[in-house]
């Protein structure tokens, strides 16, 4: 398992707020979406976080595979509207353990 963060963003024309088709496609979540996303592998999102009117999201995912997080975001159409970036995340107190091991030296 790891963390990634999934960094998004979308134009003005794109955003749900000003587009009806991707607003439909927004609300027609699946009603359960914790059941959706395990057939990619994706343990639970810690976070779902939006900047509206940046048109900038940032979702940070438990999972597993982030080529499996890359096919949930074309799967449930969240790539055909968004610019979608996956990134591995660690908390950072893991970073502050690795500086500890590397020593001030």
């Amino acid at each position: 398992m790891g963390l990634f963060g999934i960094y998004g963003h979308h134009t003005v024309e794109a955003c749900p707020l000003n587009n009806i088709k991707n607003r439909k496609m927004v609300l027609n979540q699946p009603p359960d979406l914790e059941s959706f996303i395990k057939k990619y592998k994706i343990n639970k999102f810690l976070g779902r976080y939006h900047s509206a009117l940046e048109h900038t999201f940032l979702w940070i995912a438990d999972a597993e595979d982030p080529h499996l997080i890359q096919k949930f975001a074309i799967d449930s159409g969240l790539a055909s509207w968004n610019a979608v970036k996956i990134v591995p995340l660690i908390n950072f107190q893991d970073v502050m353990e690795m500086m500890k091991e590397l020593g001030a030296d």
